[in-house]
């Protein structure tokens, strides 16, 4: 069996970047994880970023705010290492994966230093990918 990936065309890539930044400052305010519409399809932040895992186009500079919330004091780490789609997708899928709440119940970053191994990750197989009702499980804000 080919094992080889579907080459996704660049205009879809397009529509994966931009619901990738709305989805993010929705989860990044709200705790939000739930899934959305994309098209005809619903699809989850997790998804998103594991669309966007090898996407070496650069994240443009005013959405950078965004990933310096995701990674804390490791933003550096991030913006020296990557500075693209692909490093703030493989940050964000590991901020989803070690879901941790503010007291205040808006996400919070993971303590340590977990960009750096965030970003020299594999692409998991789609086995990794939360399901809807794993995300169910989470303690998700409800907006």
């Amino acid at each position: 069996m080919n094992m080889r990936e579907i080459p996704v065309p660049e205009e879809l890539m397009a529509d994966y970047r931009a619901f990738f930044l709305k989805q993010l400052c929705r989860y990044l305010e709200t705790g939000d994880l739930n899934w959305r519409e994309l098209g005809n399809h619903y699809v989850s932040l997790h998804q998103i970023c594991w669309h966007l895992w090898d996407d070496e186009s650069l994240l443009p500079a005013q959405f950078h705010y965004l990933i310096r919330r995701v990674c804390g004091h490791e933003y550096q780490t991030w913006l020296r290492k990557s500075g693209s789609y692909s490093g703030a997708a493989r940050a964000v899928a590991a901020h989803i994966d070690n879901y941790l709440m503010n007291a205040n119940g808006f996400p919070r970053a993971p303590t340590g230093l977990w960009v750096n191994k965030a970003l020299d990750a594999d692409k998991p197989s789609t086995d990794w990918l939360l399901l809807e009702e794993e995300l169910k499980k989470l303690p998700i804000n409800a907006t």
